[in-house]
């Protein structure tokens, strides 16, 4: 997954802005126009997930179907020679993509919130999963620093994809054991968006969930332009991402071990506000700025593992609830509305600002002047700290359900 969705929103802009001429305009403006076909497509998968019984499993099953679209995508997307209708390429193959993702996702996530029902166990879980999706994205920025030009690297990409991806889905299909919880009641997909507007505890998560996500979305959006760009470094777009990745893989255990001695929400506001404070040094960085870049990815990634993990396991544990509350578990719908929140306010965010940079005659191919790199910086460094302040407010000092079991 990883593989796939990594590229997807760091890499394809820049590629198909610089190679092909696209601009930034219409990329913009496709990002969001698959985010509503997520927003149609997401809840359904979710409601479908909860209520349709399938010998293969109500989750299992979504996984498989989801195959056919997605490496289809991924091939026309990522592997594809292009020569001419670049545009009608990319809109079309990042469609497919986009419904081979929403079938995957919500049935996704389920499974691995069924998994267990322990306070401790699920953050355990959570942060496992993360940081397998960090390797996975490790592997991507590797073979993207190794390869000759970003034509050849999403290519490789595309080929590991095509191997890889397939083999997963059916062997998840056949190890893991789906959860036995019997539905008593059937999964509305309205019931479960009342009850988020409803309830305070869900509100203030989802919330907390649309401005983060979006937050992370313009720093991916625009990281490759602007180590091209401000730091004049396209060599080191790959080694730079590798360095933020790595760090977030490697400090896997050591939030696993703190998660055990805090609350989950503490310790996920904790991370938000560290990233903020570093990331504010990004706003003073010129072209002889490297090595404090580095360390700028180097404690930003830290955070990434616990900004990735922790907000689905609070989730998992808020379902409980839920499910105690209706007798009916709607894990799909929640984890399907979450997809939808998540990747619309990143892909809202990242649209946002490619459509920002094209108001100001930003050009990907260079020769920018000081007043558009500033821009550049103003977008890439002080926009997702605004966006941050939101999240820290809303999940400070949040009311969460067993909590003390953790301490």
């Amino acid at each position: 997954m990883a593989l796939i969705i990594f590229p997807l929103f760091i890499f394809v802009s820049e590629h198909y802005a610089r190679q092909f001429g696209i601009s930034l305009l219409g990329i913009g403006v496709i990002f969001l126009i698959v985010r509503l076909l997520d927003g149609i497509l997401d809840p359904l998968v979710g409601w479908a997930s909860d209520n349709l019984n399938v010998p293969v499993g109500k989750r299992k099953f979504w996984l498989l179907i989801s195959l056919p679209f997605t490496l289809f995508g991924v091939w026309g997307l990522f592997g594809s020679n292009l020569g001419t209708f670049a545009f009608q390429h990319f809109a079309f193959y990042i469609v497919i993509l986009t419904i081979g993702l929403s079938l995957l996702t919500p049935p996704f996530y389920s499974l691995g919130a069924e998994l267990s029902g322990e306070y401790v166990e699920r953050s355990r879980i959570t942060f496992f999963r993360e940081g397998f999706f960090l390797l996975g994205t490790i592997l991507a920025a590797l073979m993207y620093a190794m390869a000759e030009g970003s034509t050849q690297a999403l290519k490789n990409i595309a080929t590991v994809i095509f191997i890889s991806h397939p083999l997963m889905i059916i062997i998840s299909a056949f190890v893991i054991k789906e959860s036995s919880i019997a539905h008593q009641n059937k999964s509305e997909i309205f019931s479960v968006v009342k009850a988020i507007l409803v309830n305070k505890q869900l509100k203030y998560f989802f919330l907390s969930q649309f401005f983060n996500a979006a937050a992370n979305g313009i720093p991916g959006a625009l990281f490759a332009f602007f180590v091209i760009h401000k730091l004049q470094r396209e060599d080191l777009v790959g080694l730079l991402m590798l360095l933020y990745l790595l760090s977030g893989v490697l400090s896997v255990p050591l939030w696993i071990k703190i998660s055990k001695l805090f609350k989950k929400s503490d310790l996920w506001c904790a991370s938000i506000f560290f990233s903020m404070i570093v990331f504010s040094l990004v706003f003073f960085m010129n072209t002889n700025s490297i090595f404090l870049f580095s360390v700028i990815c180097l404690l930003t990634g830290i955070c990434v593992s616990a900004d990735s993990a922790l907000p689905t396991s609070i989730q998992a544990d808020l379902l409980d609830e839920d499910l105690k509350i209706v007798k009916s578990n709607r894990s799909g719908t929640f984890f399907s509305i979450l997809s939808v929140i998540n990747k619309t306010a990143a892909a809202f965010s990242g649209g946002f600002v490619l459509l920002f940079l094209y108001a100001v005659d930003f050009d990907p191919l260079g020769g920018n002047s000081d007043k558009i790199l500033f821009w550049l910086t103003c977008l890439y460094a002080i926009a997702p700290i605004t966006l941050k302040v939101l999240p820290l407010l809303l999940m400070f000092r949040f009311p969460e359900t067993n909590s003390d079991q953790s301490i």
